[in-house]
Formats: structure tokens, C-alpha cells, sequence
């Protein structure tokens, strides 16, 4: 089904063709589902596979739970780009309608996926991402849009497409910076093994070698991948578990809201399907003590989330030897890259990572609506840092 998306309420069925900046032309189909047909998935894999460690958030299986378990307000479609009939991009959109303008934003991004963006075959990044933002001023301008990209790599095309629109004056929008995120990666490749033993977190390993001696002796330890769509719900729900114990009192985790935990059930399934799914469960005398719950695509391991039974391991690491045995599944798989994904906890950096980086930012069209939308977040952003730093120079203590 093609699809033009009105800025009224009501979508209707067309095919949107835009004009680039160069001789070539993009059409834009967009979908309300992510069930591709076959040729059309082949070619989706192949984008993903030249971009695995953000690729693989947009590939059907991820997105399914989102498409199932929408967000309250959300209208979810995925945008098709193609040059004639070969697909050559695509970008998951949430669209909201508001009364003053439409939010739109990447599904995923902010909420759960760690990384998003539109996934264009190579070649034709630049292409597709100023066809995705001519696309958005036709279909939106009218009424006004903004635009929240969350979690978007720091080189995604999409970046240089918003500044040229700026610089030439195609499109009459602001962007809004919001904030830098980190996030670690450690090379499997065989070619890096002499520089992690000399690296400074050798003598770190070492101490994790020590505690597996210790969890061992402890217990007979079993650690094995969960390969059966039963068995890996069965150790997503332990996880929630063991995440919900570790944060009770202090902080909400991951898995306590119940839409999320619906998502990843819809979710585990079919990624276990397209074998992706890299669920790996740790065993201490017939008790599951530690969960691994990871996504991989052709050489590229990410890891999702992990949890262990805290109460019960007491002094053992038992977090790192979880994060450990991953990696030595991915080895054993072939993997030349293990991803952390977002975050700079220190656990992460026991191994010598290196580092990417994720950017959030706003961008707005220039109606009204919007623009008014931007000045009250800038208001309340300030706000908000006038309040954080003004915890930090007066004690607690203190009675002003």
C-alpha cells in the first residue's frame, strides 16, 4: 500500500513522489504495518547488514512490539523509499496529532531501542534523508510539525540533511540540541587481542577470572543459550525479576512498566524466528542466578539488558561474568564486535571499549504552533537547570 499522510487527522491512500536536490527521485510508500513482502524484506536485510549495531532496531522482528503495543496517541507507520521498484531506505515514524501542531519522532528512539534512524542502502544516505525531511514539510507544513529524533547516531545522515536545508533555505526549521549520549563497543577482532592484554583493564580482567573461580567452587555452574521461544520468555520474565529487585526502593528499572514488558514479549518470539535473539542463561545448581538478554546481526552482538539474583551471589561479580560469558558466546559465534549500547556504567568499561555516540535534538517547523512549542520547552529546560544547579551550591540543610 502506498501512502501519502495528510496533515488533517484522516490518512488517505497516494503515492508521494519528491523532488531531491540532485536528478534523482525518491517515492515514498508508507506502510502501517512492518510486514514486508518477501523482495522488499531481502533487500531490508541487506541495508541492515551494511549497518548492523543500528540496523538491526529497524528490522521487522524490533519493531513488531511497537507496531502491537503503541504508545497511547500514536499512529505507527514505516516510510519506504524507493528508487523505480527497488527499496532503498526506510525510517520508522511515530505520528501524534496535537491541537497547535503533529509530533512526529522515530519509533524506538527514547523508548527502548537504544538507537534509531533512517537506514538507507549505501549510496544513498544523503538522498533519502533530504527526500524523508521534503516529504515531512509536504505532508506537515500546512498545520506545523516537530520533529523529535532520540537516540539518532552522531553520523547519521539525517544530521547533514537538516543542515543543508538550512544553509540553501529549502526548509524553514530549527533544531534544537538536547543531549549526547555514550555509548561503548568492544572489537572482537583478532587483530585488537594483543592490546586488550596490555590495555588498562587487563588487571581488571584478571580479577573477573578470579571471581568465576569463586562462583565455580560455589556451585555447578551451567551457562547456556536459550534457543526455544518458551524458554526465552520464561527467562525475560526472571530477568524482570532479578531488574525489579535491583532497583526496588531507589529507582523505576527497564521492565516495570507493564507496556514495555507487553513489547518485548511480543517482541522475543520473532526475533528468535530471524535468529536474532541472543537470550543466555546463567545456572547454579538447577537455579537460574543470571539473565542475558542480547540482538545480533551477522558479525554484531549488542547487549540489551542483563540482570542476576544480587542476594544471592553477595561478593561474587556475578554481573561481570554474565557480560563475560556473552562475549565468549560472540567469539564463539564469529562476532567482530560486542556493543554495550547506550550508557557509560562502569561495568561496561572492564573490557577497552571504544566509544560512539547518540544524539537527541528537536527540530521545528516554523508555524506557530510549533514555535510556541519550542519556547516553552526552552523555558522549561532552563527552568530546570536553574533548579539543578542551584542544588548544587546551597546545602541541603541550608533554610533560606
Amino acid at each position: 500500500m502506498t501512502h501519502q499522510v495528510p496533515a488533517a487527522a484522516e490518512y488517505r491512500a497516494a503515492r508521494s513522489v519528491i523532488p531531491a536536490t540532485t536528478g534523482d527521485r525518491l517515492t515514498v510508500e508508507v506502510r502501517r504495518d512492518v510486514d514486508l513482502d518477501p523482495a522488499d524484506g531481502h533487500a531490508l536485510d541487506v541495508i541492515i547488514a551494511s549497518r548492523p549495531y543500528v540496523g538491526v532496531f529497524v528490522s521487522p522482528a524490533w519493531l513488531h512490539g511497537f507496531f502491537a503495543h503503541p504508545s497511547a496517541g500514536d499512529e505507527m507507520f514505516i516510510l519506504l523509499f524507493r528508487q523505480g521498484t527497488e527499496l532503498r531506505a526506510v525510517v520508522p515514524l511515530a505520528i501524534r496529532q496535537t491541537l497547535t501542531h503533529v509530533r512526529v519522532s522515530l519509533i524506538g528512539g527514547g523508548s527502548g531501542s537504544d538507537r534509531v534512524d533512517l537506514l538507507a542502502a549505501h549510496g544513498f544516505e544523503a538522498l533519502a534523508a533530504d527526500t524523508f525531511l521534503a516529504w515531512l514539510a509536504q505532508t506537515f507544513g500546512a498545520k506545523g510539525y516537530l520533529l523529535e529524533l532520540r537516540d539518532v547516531p552522531a553520523t547519521s545522515s539525517l544530521w547533514g540533511a537538516i543542515q543543508r536545508a538550512g544553509a540553501e533555505c529549502t526548509l524553514r526549521v530549527a533544531l534544537q540540541p538536547r543531549e549526547i549520549y555514550t555509548l561503548p563497543y568492544l572489537s572482537l577482532d583478532a587483530a585488537d587481542a594483543p592490546a586488550i592484554l596490555h590495555s588498562p583493564s587487563s588487571r581488571a580482567l584478571q580479577s573477573l577470572v578470579k571471581h568465576r573461580r569463586w562462583l565455580e567452587h560455589r556451585c555447578h555452574l551451567q551457562i547456556e543459550r536459550v534457543t526455544c521461544a518458551d524458554a526465552a520468555l520464561q527467562a525475560f520474565d526472571q530477568l524482570a525479576r532479578f531488574l525489579r529487585a535491583r532497583w526496588r526502593g531507589a529507582t523505576t528499572s527497564a521492565l516495570d512498566d507493564a507496556a514495555v514488558v507487553q513489547r518485548h514479549r511480543s517482541t522475543l518470539p520473532r526475533l528468535l524466528a530471524d535468529q536474532r535473539l541472543r537470550m543466555i542463561r546463567l545456572v547454579g545448581d538447577d537455579r537460574t542466578i543470571a539473565v542475558f538478554y542480547g540482538i545480533a546481526t551477522g558479525n554484531w552482538w549488542g547487549y540489551y539488558l542483563a540482570g542476576y539474583d544480587r542476594e544471592w551471589a553477595g561478593r561474587i561479580r556475578l554481573g561481570q561474568i554474565t557480560l563475560a560469558a556473552a562475549i565468549e558466546f560472540a567469539k564463539q559465534e564469529g562476532a567482530t564486535e560486542f556493543d554495550f549500547l547506550k550508557g557509560a556504567e562502569r561495568i561496561k568499561y572492564v573490557w577497552p571499549v571504544r566509544e560512539r555516540a547518540t544524539i537527541d535534538a528537536d527540530v521545528f517547523s516554523d508555524r506557530s504552533g510549533a514555535q510556541f512549542t519550542r519556547a516553552t520547552r526552552a523555558t522549561r529546560d532552563a527552568a530546570a537547570a536553574l533548579s539543578k544547579t542551584a542544588k548544587g551550591l546551597f546545602p541541603a540543610s541550608l533554610n533560606l
